[in-house]
């Protein structure tokens, strides 16, 4: 039986995503064998987290009120590409392509985890589209079942309402295989999904 200290920080990184008790066992051992000034700016960093909220307009991850993208003058307000995760935006920046906003639902409808439209920032983004800004929605959301329940839920929300009747609803081509996830699609594919949008 290890320590108190070392199991109670076994058992903490068990609980991470696809980690499990092997795995959280290297990590703790590496932490331990690392130089103390190592351990200390880890530990800083870990303590940074506690800063970090979502930003009040699309919901990324933001260290401010209102997050670095929402805040450019120089990205194109009138589209808003609707995500997932934090995790996607990233995966979308990297494309370079990409220069609107985005909203971040907070995860996708699963009947299955419980997950309803309620547990979604979906009022927040019905919102955001009756500003008269506002010309084209794009979703990239991920090509799974969930994903695509998602999608056709809002759209049916967005066309069902007479002052969002405007707003052209796209989505990213087909480049993203049905079944994948937009966090672990290349660069390549995702650049051309978007530059493929198709109108819904």
């Amino acid at each position: 039986m290890y320590l108190s200290e070392i199991q109670n920080l076994i058992d903490r990184f068990s609980r991470f995503p696809g980690i499990g008790p092997k795995t959280a066992q290297r990590f703790v051992f590496y932490l331990l064998r690392v130089w103390p000034e190592d351990l200390d700016g880890f530990i800083h960093d870990l303590k940074k987290l506690k800063s970090i909220r979502l930003c009040e307009n699309c919901f990324n991850f933001s260290s401010q009120r209102i997050c670095p993208i929402c805040q450019d003058l120089k990205r194109d307000g009138s589209v808003i590409t609707v995500i997932a995760e934090p995790q996607d935006l990233m995966a979308v920046e990297k494309t370079g392509e990409y220069k609107g906003v985005y909203h971040i639902l907070g995860g996708l409808i699963d009947t299955v985890q419980n997950v309803g439209p309620e547990n979604l920032k979906i009022k927040e983004l019905l919102s955001r589209l009756k500003k008269p800004t506002v010309s084209e929605v794009i979703f990239a959301l991920n090509s799974t079942i969930e994903g695509e329940g998602t999608m056709l839920y809002l759209v049916n929300l967005i066309r069902n309402d007479p002052l969002l009747g405007r707003i052209k609803l796209t989505r990213v081509a087909r480049g993203l295989p049905l079944g994948s996830e937009i966090e672990y699609a290349d660069e390549i594919t995702l650049s051309e999904a978007l530059k493929g949008r198709k109108i819904i």
